[in-house]
């Protein structure tokens, strides 16, 4: 019983489903993402058991020789047993944000589990000559239950970019549920033309349909990503803009400032040698080599925040580190240092950098200068997805509401609230002073 309508559709299919198994491959190749490999894979083995049973539609052979030889007894249910394993991995991987919910998570896990059992219960039925439509009926009632699930979890949640590839499955799960009951009706002596000749004519196309809401969902979310990438250039370019407006008037003000001082001396020691007033000469003379000691220590800090090469958590511990141990060594201080061995993978934004480094700074600053503490710890560690960086000593501790007036102690925090950090300050009178920053690093 043929149908011309229906045999182009099945050629339109093929070749539709050919082409797609070769996309979905380069996408693979391109991506390298797992849930991309187990579609392609699932759309592989979809065509070679759409093949197996077409032969006369893609080969001119009749169904009959095809269907009652022994290799098609031995090849056709190990295909769809395959297929339908690799349509649950794409499942699991595709949506495994969706799988931290516990019962699709355990759904999912136990079709894993129960597909790898079907080879065993085929070849069991092989040996014993047993009717294996059953593990056909099974095996897809295994992919339908948690396509069923992820769907349900799908359209509740509503997942981002989901929605089409939860219409997908809708599709495949409708295709599988009504080539399923029209092969229990065949075998019940119903007759028609879907049962009789073309069973796996909703199978074929619940794949179609889910073949373009996935591929439209994938197209969505790379329109998508391109509008964010596109933002995100442009928000880059703006907090660029802000930190060169922030650095040039750093300069002006700092740089500035201390060299219109340094100028100012150097003719006030030249009015002072003329007049025989050395002492005064000799303390602007100290002055200047103050100012030009911390204006050179700013114009390097300056140069090592906005250095790209410098732009790794790594990179700035261990410029914190370097800055700990000089600065303590002034006052024979013993320094001990904490942190993680995989900090070099981490990259920071530059006013991110810019502002950890000098409360970090500040904080150190303060410690070596005012705590006469014998002990100063520098610790980085991660808690709960944040960074936290810690400086404590074993010093004496301040008045948190005396300090808080102090202009340092204002910088640091509203340095931290600029990049969405946590400041936390605790100090004691006996037992040193802890100051820690906690702030979200991607």
């Amino acid at each position: 019983m043929q149908n011309r309508a229906i045999e182009l559709f099945y050629l339109f299919f093929q070749g539709i489903l050919t082409f797609q198994v070769i996309v979905f491959t380069i996408l693979y190749l391109i991506t390298r993402r797992k849930d991309i490999l187990y579609y392609s894979l699932f759309l592989f083995f979809a065509a070679i058991y759409f093949f197996i049973n077409a032969p006369y539609t893609f080969f001119g052979i009749e169904e009959d020789i095809v269907w009652n030889s022994a290799w098609y007894d031995y090849v056709n249910t190990p295909v769809i047993i395959i297929d339908n394993l690799f349509y649950i991995l794409f499942l699991k991987s595709f949506f495994a944000d969706l799988t931290t919910n516990s019962k699709v998570s355990r759904v999912l896990r136990f079709s894993l589990w129960i597909v790898p059992f079907m080879p065993m219960l085929f070849v069991l039925f092989t040996i014993m000559n047993l009717d294996k439509q059953f593990i056909f009926y099974t095996v897809n009632l295994i992919a339908v239950i948690p396509a069923i699930v992820v769907s349900y979890a799908i359209f509740k949640n509503k997942a981002h970019f989901a929605s089409l590839v939860g219409i997908g499955l809708l599709c495949t799960i409708a295709g599988t549920l009504t080539t399923v009951g029209m092969i229990i009706l065949r075998n019940y002596e119903v007759h028609h033309l879907f049962i009789d000749g073309y069973t796996l004519f909703f199978l074929r196309l619940g794949i179609f349909g889910d073949m373009i809401f996935f591929l439209a969902a994938i197209l969505k979310k790379w329109h998508y990503q391109e509008k964010q990438l596109a933002l995100e250039k442009l928000q880059s370019q703006l907090a660029v803009e802000q930190l060169r407006n922030k650095i040039s008037g750093e300069l002006h003000d700092d740089f500035g400032g201390t060299l219109s001082g340094i100028n100012m001396y150097s003719y006030m020691i030249g009015d002072l040698l003329k007049s025989g007033n050395y002492a005064e000469a000799d303390k602007s003379v100290s002055i200047i080599q103050k100012s030009a000691d911390e204006m050179t220590h700013k114009l390097s800090d300056l140069i090592w925040m906005i250095n790209p090469k410098r732009d790794s958590l790594q990179k700035l511990f261990e410029r914190l580190e370097e800055f700990t141990i000089n600065m303590a060594s002034v006052k024979n201080i013993q320094v001990k240092i904490d942190k993680p061995s995989e900090l070099s993978a981490i990259i920071l934004p530059v006013e991110q950098r810019r502002n950890i480094y000098l409360i970090c700074k500040e904080a150190i600053n303060n410690a070596v200068k005012y705590s006469n503490a014998t002990l100063l710890e520098l610790t980085i560690k991660e808690t709960g997805g944040k960074m936290e960086f810690s400086v404590n000593d074993n010093g004496k501790g301040f008045n948190a509401g005396m300090i808080k007036r102090g202009n340092g102690m204002v910088n640091m925090q509203l340095r931290a609230e600029e990049i969405g950090a946590k400041l936390l300050i605790q100090s004691q009178q006996v037992g040193g002073t802890q100051i820690s920053l906690q702030c979200k690093i991607t």
